[in-house]
């Protein structure tokens, strides 16, 4: 089988933006699992997936039609990824028989999962990271129409949209977490500050008084060495 571009696939920056979306791995979500619905119910296709190409496997965020046990399992290895080469072309893959065309037909989703159809078109954020696939699959050949590529793109962006406002909660989250841990610590040093401040005012008080009433010198440095001790705890 020809491989995807492991440059591509395995790139560090790729998979970390991957991860940090905290998609993969995660409980089915109803704005996924409505697109890939829609998908089968237009196309009139057994599958759609939304479908994430990690470093070794691909994940289906969503899915419909899929038979036990990948229904439960949400994921196969690359070994038997079309999304892979989507990925890495960037591009759609258009594939009316899978046993004919020369980047997938000796694909192991062929003879273990029954995909011959199959049209699938980038899951590309907006500054530019191929996260995986939103594609139709059949088990028989069919020759895609202009119509259907169409509406495929058209929910792919949508399934896009429903990730970069993912991207943008999480980072406005993070914003807000960051926000609060800065309040947070600024506080604590202003009530440093009260304290010290406190302190100083005290420990110059108790000096004029021991001044006034001329206190020895030894009374003093004893008083001074106690008040820096007391000084440190405060900061």
């Amino acid at each position: 089988m020809p491989a995807a571009d492991s440059a591509i696939i395995r790139n560090p920056n790729r998979l970390d933006i991957l991860r940090r979306l905290q998609l993969l791995d995660t409980p089915t979500e109803r704005a996924f699992d409505r697109l890939t619905e829609l998908a089968s119910k237009i196309l009139q296709t057994p599958i759609a997936l939304v479908s994430l190409v990690d470093e070794d496997r691909q994940y289906f965020k969503s899915q419909v039609g899929l038979g036990d046990p990948l229904d439960s399992a949400r994921e196969t290895p690359l070994s038997h990824s079309f999304c892979q080469h989507v990925v890495a072309t960037n591009q759609p893959l258009i594939v009316d028989d899978a046993r004919n065309h020369p980047l997938v037909h000796d694909n192991l989703a062929i003879p273990d999962l029954g995909v011959i159809a199959y049209l699938g078109m980038p899951i590309t954020i907006y500054d530019g990271t191929e996260l995986g696939s939103f594609c139709a699959i059949d088990t028989k050949p069919r020759q895609w129409s202009d119509w259907e590529i169409e509406v495929m793109q058209e929910l792919a962006a949508s399934v896009i949209t429903e990730i970069e406002l993912r991207g943008e909660l999480m980072a406005r989250q993070e914003a807000e977490a960051r926000l609060e841990a800065a309040n947070k610590a600024l506080d604590d040093r202003n009530r440093k500050l009260k304290r010290v401040t406190s302190f100083c005012r005290t420990t110059i008080t108790h000096m004029h008084q021991v001044l006034e009433r001329d206190a020895s010198k030894t009374e003093m440095l004893q008083y001074l060495q106690a008040a820096q001790r007391e000084l440190e705890k405060q900061v």
